[in-house]
């Protein structure tokens, strides 16, 4: 994929980085009425001022910096009083601002990757990282292909074999033994098997299962009704925390396709294939249009680089892909 789809337009860029600017001089500056009055200007001299403003202050809420950026705010005004006023000092600490609030961003982003991870790593006897995947040979000769940023607990005994899908997706290769069915967890859905080859994938809108080859019976808590007919090779169930149930069947070997390090999708949300992608990417991805996240994507993208699979998701839609910096990405229409 060329460099020109994975950057966003020059004036959208500027845009964006004069909205996050003006959004940490107002939180640095709420009462100054020259402060004001010179972003009130900005807003109205472009519409695309009016969108980016409109993005900046989403990502902000969902990111949890403005309390951030006020204390850091606070610290300053401490600083502020002690150092030279002239226009070059002033303009230094501004873009002083800037930057130390989008570490600020990128320093939240990590550490709330880091905080669920330390959960996780407490509970998992199994977890990848980031863009790592991994094979587990179990004791009964089963094999277990973890993906990326996922992990999984084991509890075997003489009567019964348990896996626990704790976060992210994992493919499974089940060797048969009528005396010990193999049972996989996955929030609030449970798949049973006795010898066959599936995919589990929890997701933030539920969980997905695919059938490989084989037979799987699928029981949920909140929906009674995927309780029903086994799932064959090629079938795939989908089920939300709200106990919706979808249905529908593909090509068996797509089920686990993911092993190949391509992600395949077939009419799917935005949303769903960037969670996905987010995965892969060491920083956060921020769906900044509600709108964008609900179109329905089919494609192939490759894993290994996944800020162009995501800017090839988004230029399908007339969205872009802004880079706020290595650990942050939001996806906007504009």
């Amino acid at each position: 994929m060329g460099d020109s789809l994975i950057k966003p337009r020059q004036d959208t860029a500027q845009s964006t980085e004069a909205a996050l600017h003006w959004m940490i001089a107002l939180e640095d500056k709420p009462d100054d009425a020259e402060v004001a009055t010179a972003f009130e200007a900005w807003l109205a001299s472009s519409e695309d001022h009016v969108k980016a403003w409109a993005e900046a202050r989403h990502v902000w809420k969902v990111l949890g910096a403005a309390h951030e950026a006020r204390e850091m705010a606070g610290r300053r005004d401490h600083m502020r009083r002690s150092s030279s006023k002239t226009p070059m000092a002033r303009g230094t600490r501004r873009r002083g601002y800037f930057t130390a609030s989008i570490l600020a961003v990128a320093t939240i982003c990590v550490a709330a990757v880091f905080l669920q991870d330390i959960r996780i790593w407490l509970q998992a006897d199994y977890s990848t990282g980031v863009a790592q995947t991994r094979e587990i040979r179990l004791e009964d000769g089963s094999t277990i292909h973890l993906g990326a940023d996922s992990a999984i607990e084991v509890a075997f005994d003489q009567a019964s074999r348990n896996i626990r899908l704790l976060t992210g997706e994992a493919y499974f290769e089940v060797e048969p033994d009528a005396a010990r069915p193999f049972r996989v967890d996955a929030g609030d859905v449970d798949t049973t098997v006795l010898g066959t080859a599936f995919d589990v994938r929890m997701m933030a809108e539920g969980t997905a299962i695919a059938v490989n080859r084989g037979r799987v019976a699928v029981a949920s808590s909140t929906a009674a009704e995927v309780s029903g007919a086994p799932l064959e090779a090629g079938d795939w169930v989908r089920v939300s925390h709200a106990g919706k149930v979808e249905r529908g069947r593909d090509v068996p070997d797509l089920a686990g396709g993911w092993r190949s390090g391509m992600l395949v999708v077939k009419d799917r949300s935005v949303g769903e294939v960037a969670e996905a992608l987010g995965r892969y990417y060491r920083g956060r991805i921020v769906l900044a249009d509600a709108a964008i996240a609900g179109q329905r994507v089919t494609g192939v993208y490759n894993l290994n680089e996944p800020i162009g699979a995501l800017t090839a998701v988004a230029v399908a839609h007339g969205a872009y892909v802004h880079q706020i910096s290595p650990w942050l990405a939001v996806v906007s229409s504009w």
